[in-house]
């Protein structure tokens, strides 16, 4: 064999071998071009959710906000609007029911209030309005029919606690956030002696820890992620829940609700958790006390703004931070605004009709004591 041809072979079996290691290489290392497998992480969705507590519209507040073309009540809420922004669900208790015309309106003990009151609450920012109360019936069924109506024409706000018929009592609300479904619910523990009639009893969503209570609920919980139930209840001006109103919060919990926030006592009460004889938890938030009122005295003008951070990523659901904001009624010369207690000032104290009663010290050293109630 010539030394030509000898050389040729080797070189050809180098070349093979040279081959076969760049594919084995390949095989084992990649190219550093090739696409790499996509793995699906779970996405992360969170809501804020934010609720505060009675708008109760007595008649010097509605007076105070008259116009030349009927009431504009704006200037109640442009200091809390901030505050709110950002939430996802801005929750609102519309104690009192709109009426249709001037001859109708009225204050305690019987309301009937100006839906301009509506156009306000709305433009401030609120998208969540639950209206189960005990003065929902003041002024019968035409006036819940109104109000009902009257939301119609606001797409961007949810209504919950008044019903135009039984298929809507019946059925559940539901807020989505991507993949997150929070079921909302709302129930007042009665209508002042009022009643509607049996061929209405639709009309409002009456609280009674029964069969028809736990079906919704379980509704709930097979609808959606998390439920959240808003229930009007309590003793008025008790800051210490009542043993009925820790029943409300065993049965509630027990059949599922993960959030309760309480209205009606007119004065804050604590926020905590609860822990049910089956295991179950909820956040409750006893009561917000008053958002909005012609209430004097310093618990009643002190309100509590709830502030829920809720989350799912992939199959995991978690309530990851609650707490409760204060709030205050500015009364000033007839005029009424509402204050986060962070923004408030000493100086906006001595210009409340309260005058040296108040200050900013004395709201937070009571929404101090108050949140430091133990609920047994």
């Amino acid at each position: 064999m010539s030394r030509n041809k000898k050389l040729a072979i080797v070189f050809s079996v180098m070349t093979c071998a040279i081959i076969l290691l760049v594919i084995m290489l390949i095989r084992e290392f990649g190219t550093g071009n090739e696409t790499k497998p996509v793995i699906d992480e779970p996405s992360k969705v969170t809501i804020t959710l934010k609720a505060v507590g009675d708008n109760l519209i007595h008649s010097p507040i509605y007076n105070s906000c008259k116009t030349e073309d009927g009431f504009n009540f704006d200037g109640l809420y442009t200091h809390i609007t901030p505050h709110i922004k950002d939430a996802d669900i801005a929750a609102i208790n519309q104690e009192t029911i709109f009426v249709d015309s001037v001859s109708a309106l009225s204050g305690y003990p019987a309301f009937g209030t100006p839906p301009e009151v509506g156009e306000s609450v709305a433009k401030a920012g609120f998208n969540l309005v639950t209206h189960a109360t005990n003065h929902t019936y003041d002024k019968g069924a035409d006036a819940v029919f109104h109000t009902i109506d009257f939301w119609k024409k606001h797409k961007g706000v949810t209504v919950i606690g008044i019903n135009e018929n039984q298929d809507k009592q019946d059925s559940i609300t539901i807020w989505e956030k991507g993949d997150l479904k929070i079921a909302l619910l709302n129930f007042t523990y009665g209508l002042n002696g009022y009643r509607p009639p049996a061929d209405k009893s639709y009309l409002i969503n009456i609280f009674g820890r029964g069969e028809k209570e736990e079906e919704l609920l379980s509704k709930a919980e097979e609808e959606a992620d998390i439920t959240v139930v808003f229930l009007h209840f309590g003793t008025e001006y008790t800051h210490k829940p009542t043993s009925s109103q820790i029943k409300d919060v065993e049965f509630l919990t027990e059949g599922g609700a993960d959030i309760i926030i309480g209205t009606h006592p007119h004065v804050i009460q604590p926020a905590c958790e609860h822990i049910s004889e089956n295991g179950n938890r909820s956040v409750v938030f006893y009561s917000l006390g008053n958002f909005v009122s012609n209430q004097k005295e310093n618990p009643k003008i002190l309100g509590g703004m709830a502030n829920v951070t809720i989350s799912k990523e992939g199959d995991n659901v978690s309530i990851d931070s609650y707490e409760m904001l204060p709030t205050v009624t500015h009364r000033e010369n007839g005029m009424y605004s509402v204050y986060m207690l962070s923004d408030y000032t000493d100086e906006l104290a001595k210009k409340n009709t309260r005058g040296s009663l108040l200050s900013v010290e004395k709201l937070q050293t009571m929404f101090d004591d108050v949140m430091n109630i133990e609920v047994k």
